[in-house]
Parts: structure tokens; sequence; C-alpha cells
């Protein structure tokens, strides 16, 4: 389709204007440090950023976070903040290296048996808690168990394939799908999959291990203050090999960008994320400090409601979709630091449909069109809820798009909510016409992202529902020949797209600021990951 941008000249940059208007004065300030759930006391006030607090021998490593963990007990929120920094904390049978590749971890080898859907594990003898108990075969079937069975845990509906954990001896386990499942191993490697102390969380309930929460990972959360900080230690008795760089990690909580930009400068944080494009410049250009850029695989989407308004008419959702353009938001807002989309599975993720990368749909005369034929010529009025400080360059990419829809008559009420009023509206399910995502994916597979529009993933967002979909998914999901599963999948994202439930607009980067000195790899899954961020 014909690209039309020279209409959207001025007021694109009316739009990005007044986005970085909002970015340097306008956003939320951090919540409150009184703590909700906290092993410490609240940390004191910032350090001034004229201040800085840390020399270049310092042990202690200062990351700030543009949004805070949602809970201490990895298996109840599937939340990205909150597995980011949770990975440090516990382990799982099996991991994701920093390339993305699947690596042993409680588990010393696996095996499928012949009924292709019974995985047994063999566990590591040397794997203890932080409280000094070891690892067993209870722990991980109770952890495993919990997540299947639970049904008020967000990832349960990604554990659905799962039948049971059982086990076999002290230090083997087997973990039975209800039906042959080819990315077992993958979903085991979720923060949902991690590994709880059976006896300690049995003897302290769910609110004492929120409060006092125990891993057997590399790092110990001796401190979490809610909306402020979060303090990890490494632990001395890790099974694995260990960094010996750093005597602790302190994640502080900024949600606003700029202000993250300015302590990294000012030497007060050591590493900050989501560096937006327009502070680029001014990370490179200070002495020591410097951008990192890595892909990602969040995708902004912008569900619509399926169910009821204007949008339940498949016209008005393809409409919505025409009057976006994807490429000038990449362009102009990102910098570059995107990729226009039609599915929100990524390159580089099995089972993803290529034929969708990179492509978009714009054109806003066809937009009026099918307008005017579903009996709104003159447009119509919606809400929309997004979110600010959370992902890259939110605020000034909802705006934009509010915009070009005002350009096809639609008038936008736009709700921008800082992170975690936005992760309240999300886990209610209680979103208004339309609602701003920029999920990734928990992990490599074309399902993670799919699962999300059917059932209770939808709820509260688009509540599209279609059977053919969800049936089409069911075969995909355990078909264990995977060049058939990878078809089917690129099946199911044509379905997406043409059904618009979701306005797919572009997958995002990572932009890490760091202080030289210090070495790190950005990870697709934005996981921190503490034990290969070294000094150089």
């Amino acid at each position: 389709m014909k690209k039309l941008r020279s209409s959207l000249a001025l007021l694109m940059a009316v739009v990005m204007l007044a986005g970085l208007l909002a970015a340097c004065g306008n956003n939320p300030a951090p919540a409150s440090s009184t703590p909700a759930a906290s092993t410490g006391t609240p940390a004191s006030d910032s350090t001034p950023a004229s201040e800085p607090t840390e020399d270049e021998d310092s042990r202690t490593l200062i990351i700030a976070t543009n949004a805070d963990i949602q809970s201490t007990d990895p298996q109840m929120l599937n939340s990205g903040p909150t597995t980011a920094v949770l990975q440090n904390v516990y382990s799982n049978l099996v991991k994701q290296d920093d390339a993305g590749e699947l690596v042993l971890d409680l588990a010393t080898s696996y095996e499928l048996l012949e009924d292709q859907v019974t995985w047994e594990f063999k566990l590591r003898e040397d794997a203890v808690f932080h409280d000094g108990k070891p690892v067993t075969a209870e722990d991980v079937a109770f952890s495993i168990n919990r997540v299947v069975n639970d049904e008020t845990g967000s990832d349960y509906s990604n554990f659905a394939p799962v039948k049971e954990a059982v086990v076999v001896d002290e230090h083997t386990v087997q973990i039975i799908s209800e039906e042959p499942y080819p990315i077992m191993l993958n979903l085991l490697a979720k923060g949902g999959a991690s590994i709880l102390p059976k006896a300690y969380f049995e003897s302290v309930g769910v609110d004492g291990f929120v409060a006092k929460p125990i891993g057997s990972g590399p790092y110990m959360l001796t401190e979490y203050v809610k909306d402020d900080h979060v303090t990890l230690v490494p632990f001395k008795d890790y099974y694995d090999e260990q960094n010996p760089d750093w005597d602790e990690v302190i994640f502080r909580v900024v949600p606003e960008s700029s202000t993250r930009v300015g302590e990294l400068i000012a030497g007060n944080v050591d590493m900050i994320n989501l560096v937006i494009p327009t502070e680029w410049d001014r990370v490179n250009g200070n002495e020591g400090t410097s951008v990192v850029n890595g892909p990602s695989t969040r995708v902004y989407q912008l569900a619509l409601k399926c169910d009821r308004g204007p949008t339940q008419d498949l016209r008005v959702r393809q409409a919505i979709d025409l009057a976006i353009d994807d490429k000038t938001l990449v362009d102009q807002i990102l910098k570059g630091a995107g990729t226009p989309m039609l599915t929100r599975i990524p390159s580089g993720i099995t089972g993803c449909n290529e034929d969708l990368v990179g492509q978009y749909n714009y054109d806003p005369e066809k937009a009026k069109q099918l307008l005017a034929e579903a009996g709104y010529p003159d447009g119509f009025e919606m809400k929309i809820q997004a979110p600010t400080g959370r992902y890259l360059m939110d605020t000034e990419i909802s705006q934009a798009i509010v915009a070009m829809l005002s350009q096809v008559g639609i008038t936008v009420d736009l709700q921008l909510m800082e992170s975690s009023a936005y992760s309240n509206v999300f886990t209610a399910h209680n979103a208004d016409d339309g609602f701003m995502t920029c999920f990734g994916l928990g992990f490599f597979d074309a399902s993670y992202g799919m699962i999300g529009y059917f059932g209770g993933n939808t709820e509260g967002e688009s509540n599209y529902d279609n059977p053919d979909y969800e049936a089409k998914f069911a075969i995909a999901e355990s078909n264990m020949n995977m060049e058939e599963r990878a078809e089917q999948f690129a099946e199911l994202q044509q379905i997406i797209a043409d059904d618009v439930p979701y306005a797919i607009i572009c997958q995002i980067d990572n932009s890490y600021g760091v202080k030289d000195g210090i070495t790190m790899t950005p990870r697709l899954d934005d996981v921190w990951n503490l034990l290969t961020t070294r000094k150089a």
C-alpha cells in the first residue's frame, strides 16, 4: 500500500514535541517508599544527581529500572519487570542463557520417555536453598504442581499443557503433559517454573514467603521496598560458577526516563534500561557512559474490543489498523529502534511467520471508506488506556496513534497510566475500549505469544473469541513435528492479522545506558543476568 505520510508531517512534529515535554517534566513521580512487602527497612532518599556516590572500586552495582517488580513470588505474576530481577534469585530445571539457548540448571539430564508425554529429570545433588536446605525432587514437584493447579496465578494458562509433576526418588522427578508437548523445556525455563522450597513455603504460607522469599539462585533477596528498590546479595553456597565482582546489587525504581539518564551521567547508578532514542546522544556524548542496544521480543499492540462498541465490527478494527502508520512510528519516534509488524512473534522466535515481519497496513483513505461502510462516516469516540514510562517511548507512541486516528475521524480519550496503575488494570481485566500493550515472550516459541489470543488471556483487553483459532492452536501446540508445527503457527498469526483483535504495530529494541568499565549483554527476554554483568 502507498505510504501517505505528507499529511502527517506537521501532526507528527506536534505530537513528538508534546511527548518530549511530557518526558521532561510531566510523567508521574515515583510512589511512596512505604513497603507493602519488605525484608528490610526503607531506603533513604535518593542521592542528588549532582553528588555521585560510587567510585571505580565500588563492589555495589546499582541499576535504575523503569518499573518495580510486582511480587517476590515468581509464580504469581507473569510480569516482565518481575522476571527480569527474580531470575537471579530462583533456579529452574533448565534456563535460557544470554544467547537464548536452553541450558541445564538444577537438572543434570533429562529424557522424554516412550509415551511422549513424560519428561524425566535428574537433579544435581549439590544445590541448596538460601536457608541451607537441599533442593530435592519434592521441591520441584511441589513448585510445578503449584503453578499448574493454582488458577489465581497469571501463568496458570501457560502451564495448561502440564498434567502433573511426580517424584520418582530424591533426585529424580517426572513432569507429565496432557498431550505430547514439544516445547516442555521452554516452558520450564519460565519464571513460573521457578523452584520453591516446599517445607518452608508450607510453613510460612504465601504471605510469609512473599515477605521473606527463599530461592536457590545465585543471589539472595535481602530487601524489597515497594516502588523504591530491591537489594540482592550473592549466595555463597550457589552450586554453579559465581560472579566475584559484586558484593551487593541494588535495583532502584526510577520511572522517568530523563531522570534515569541523569542518575547515570551523575554516576549515581551504573546501568539503566529503556534509554529513549532522544537521550542516546546525551548518554553517548557523556564521558564515561554509552548506550548498548539489542533486540527484544516486545511488540506494541492496541487491543480492540471485539464484543461491544464500534470495534466489534471487523471493518472498524481494520480501519483502525489502516489509520496507524507503523513505519512512521518506528522511523520518527523510535529513531529506527524497532520493526513494523503484523505479528507479535519477532524474527528469531521458533514459529515466526516471517511474511508478517517488517510489514504493515497504512491507508487512511481506505480506513475512512471502511468506517463509512460500518456506519461511522463521521467517526466515533473511544477511550484508550496506555502505559507511560513502562516501555520504550510508550507515551509518544500512544500520542502519535491518537493523532493518526483523529485523521480518519476517530476521537480518542487517551488515559496515560504509570506502571503500577497500568499493571492493576491489566491484572484486573478491566480495560475500556482500547488497551495499549507491549508484551514480550516468556520463552522463545510462537505458542507463548499466540496463546494470548483466546480464553482468559484476552479478557478485559480484546475479548476476542474464535473457536476455530483455539482449536487450531491446540493442534499446533501438541504437534511433535516441528516443521509442521511452525507452519501451523504461521497460519495462526495470519488469522490474527486478518481478524485484528489487536492492531499490531511494531517490535521494539532494548536500549541500555552503561557505565564504562562494566560489560553486560542485552537479552531478548529483558532479564538482568547478574552472573554475566562484569567489571571490564
